[in-house]
């Protein structure tokens, strides 16, 4: 638990990093939420028993809609977040369709 917290801590430090990426995804995203309550930790699944690397899932919405939805994803290395594979786990969504 204790590593979550800091883990969790490292990505709030660098959340404008995550409102970058989901706001570069589409012109009329205006504003990003990010819900850290809803942070998930696993590992990516890759076809093989043992499985991929370590994740750690990100949710939120955008444009202040309750309806938007979209998830990042970034992969832990020996325990270290590694910002520069951020990448968007789920399509930005409105009301469960993806947002265009």
């Amino acid at each position: 638990e204790a590593i979550k917290k800091k883990q969790l801590d490292y990505l709030k430090e660098h959340e404008q990093k995550v409102i970058d990426l989901v706001k570069a995804q589409n012109s009329k995203v205006e504003d990003v939420q990010i819900n850290w309550d809803e942070t998930e930790w696993g590992v990516a699944g890759n076809g093989t028993p043992q499985g991929g690397d370590e994740m750690i899932l990100i949710f939120g919405g955008f444009n202040q809609n309750p309806e938007s939805s979209w998830r990042v994803d970034v992969v832990v290395e020996d325990g270290k977040i590694n910002l520069k594979t951020m990448s968007l786990g789920q399509y930005l969504r409105m009301g469960g369709r993806i947002f265009e």
